[in-house]
């Protein structure tokens, strides 16, 4: 269990809900990035319509909608399949979650 999900927020709105949570990275990246854990989908069995990171350190993060995964990347490069560096561990990474209402 390399990425942790912990919900902080739930924002409904009309057409869609969004769930904000932090991510906590530990162990080591797999290439090809990995699907976190702790993600409850709010009454629906669709994928999210968006997905938003935030973090402070020198690291960008994506999202895989085929796969799910939370990609890792510095200066457009991936993370190597290793240990997380310590800017991915020490960093406070905000995820927000966009899933369509009734589906």
């Amino acid at each position: 269990m390399a990425i942790v999900f912990t919900e902080t927020r739930k924002l409904p709105g009309l057409r869609s809900i969004k769930i904000i949570g932090t991510l906590a990275f530990s162990g080591n990246y797999a290439t090809g990035g990995e699907v976190p854990t702790g993600i409850a989908k709010p009454g629906t069995t669709k994928d999210p319509i968006r997905v938003d990171f935030a973090g402070r350190g020198t690291h960008d993060y994506k999202y895989d909608a085929t796969t799910g995964k939370v990609l890792v990347y510095l200066g457009g490069v991936q993370h190597a399949a290793a240990a997380y560096a310590a800017a991915v561990t020490g960093d406070a990474v905000t995820m927000e979650l966009e899933y369509p209402k009734l589906g």
